[in-house]
């Protein structure tokens, strides 16, 4: 019973704390890191969201874009450090009594690609069990307050690969593709128990509403981007792309799963039985493709030192898969699932992202903002640099889907076309109430 409820605890605590990073991204310029998570010029989500930046000057030498980044993972250095073993480290094996949920649970959050150089603290009365022969009652101490009340999820949409060729603005290109979409919401029973310390109920069922979808493949594009008006100092530019997209294969399950306790807390032989039920349905690979249309669009204006950008990503994108199997499942007592349907058409759909994005640059000053969706949430950037000789100083701040502020600070040291960046970043991405501090450090090409 302990080792279930600690488990249901932990996945809540989990998902509770990912939900932004649904619309976030793993960051590997120290630069971007040092203003908050700005893009700017070409760089970052600009290009990605709007088709319009493949026709826009990247204009290295006014903003110090460079070429291409290295990150430097001094954080695996670090975490390889403190757990020269992980396949035999107590704090990551289940079965030991060494366990630690919370380690497991930060480091799956905060991946170790960075350096950690303060951790957010790790509420000090995590769990507290009051166990009676007909009585249990668990208080998670200040974690509780990260139990979510409402639905919360991790979800992105990606293009791993968008190999092509170009000639005047045109371009014809194959683009992979991949979509993913995970949610949880707690019941009610479940919520009171976990987040207020309810004690549990006899004959009484506590449950999660889970959904998730994982679907990808590829799309032959054709695009265009280019100046419409003006010229490099004061032009006007815009872009689009059609996207055929080819689905290889895609799965969702939408389910409720939790468990019912029995007559008497700690007592019998079956005190917990755990109870779900799911409606699965694929289309695995090597099935009749998916098969959908859709498109970006973009624009952006350059005026002497300001740059407006607008983009939006995979408008009308619907899937439509014709070889489609539907599946249930029930357990209870045993396991009990049959086939619904099978060779059917279904249907899924791309979210819908987009990108605004302003800056200005005056002499060696340039500030920025940019806001970011990605179909679960908007998040917010606002930053700048000033470059002094050799030498470059950042900062800047933005607020997260859940609408927590979060900053960064940082710099940069340059010498002809080699760079070497650092870049602080606060997150409040772990099992604290508390924001802990990463540094991230990357070398640039120029």
């Amino acid at each position: 019973m302990r080792i279930l409820v600690v488990g249901f605890g932990l996945v809540v605590l989990v998902g509770g704390a990912a939900a932004p990073a649904a619309g976030q991204w793993l960051v590997t310029d120290a630069r971007r890191i040092g203003m908050g998570g700005l893009s700017l010029g070409r760089s970052g989500s600009l290009e990605r969201y709007n088709p319009a930046y493949r026709a826009v000057d990247a204009r290295a030498d006014r903003r110090g874009q460079p070429k291409v980044t290295i990150p430097i993972p001094l954080g695996i250095i670090q975490f390889l450090h403190d757990h020269p073993h992980l396949s035999s480290d107590p704090a990551f094996d289940p079965k030991s009594t060494g366990f630690n949920p919370i380690l497991v649970a930060n480091t799956i959050l905060n991946l170790p690609l960075y350096l950690e150089v303060k951790k957010a603290p790790t509420p000090t009365n995590d769990v507290a069990f009051t166990i009676g022969r007909n009585f249990l009652m668990v208080n998670l101490g200040q974690a509780a307050t990260l139990v979510p009340e409402d639905q919360f999820g991790i979800s992105g949409s990606s293009r791993p690969l968008d190999p092509g060729f170009g000639f005047k603005g045109f371009r014809v290109g194959v683009m992979g593709w991949l979509h993913d979409d995970v949610a949880f919401e707690l019941g009610d029973r479940l919520l009171g128990f976990l987040r207020d310390s309810q004690p549990a109920d006899t004959n009484t069922r506590y449950n999660v509403l889970v959904h998730g979808l994982v679907e990808g493949g590829f799309a032959p594009t054709v695009s265009y981007a280019g100046r419409i008006a003006g010229d490099s100092t004061h032009g006007f530019y815009a872009g689009g792309a059609v996207h055929y997209y080819l689905g290889l294969g895609y799965g969702r399950t939408d389910g409720d799963a939790g468990f019912i306790t029995g007559d008497t807390i700690f007592a019998g032989s079956n005190p917990v039985t755990p109870d779900g039920r799911t409606l699965t349905q694929y289309s695995k690979p090597g099935n009749t493709l998916g098969h959908g249309i859709g498109g970006d669009i973009g624009v952006a204006w350059v005026s002497g030192p300001v740059e407006i950008g607008i983009g939006v990503n995979d408008i009308g994108a619907t899937i439509t898969w014709p070889d489609t199997r539907l599946d249930s499942a029930f357990y209870h007592d045993s396991t009990y699932s049959r086939p619904v349907a099978n060779h059917v058409e279904t249907k899924t759909k791309l979210p819908v992202s987009y990108v605004a994005n302003l800056a200005y640059t005056v002499g060696n000053t340039t500030l920025g903002a940019d806001v970011l969706n990605t179909g679960r949430g908007s998040v917010v950037h606002v930053g700048g640099e000033q470059r002094v000789g050799l030498f470059a100083l950042r900062g800047g701040v933005a607020r997260d889907q859940r609408k927590r502020i979060e900053f960064g600070f940082g710099g940069g040291l340059r010498f002809g076309g080699l760079g070497l960046d650092v870049g602080f970043w606060t997150h409040t991405n772990s099992l604290s109430n508390e924001r802990g501090i990463t540094m991230a450090t990357s070398l640039s090409i120029y």
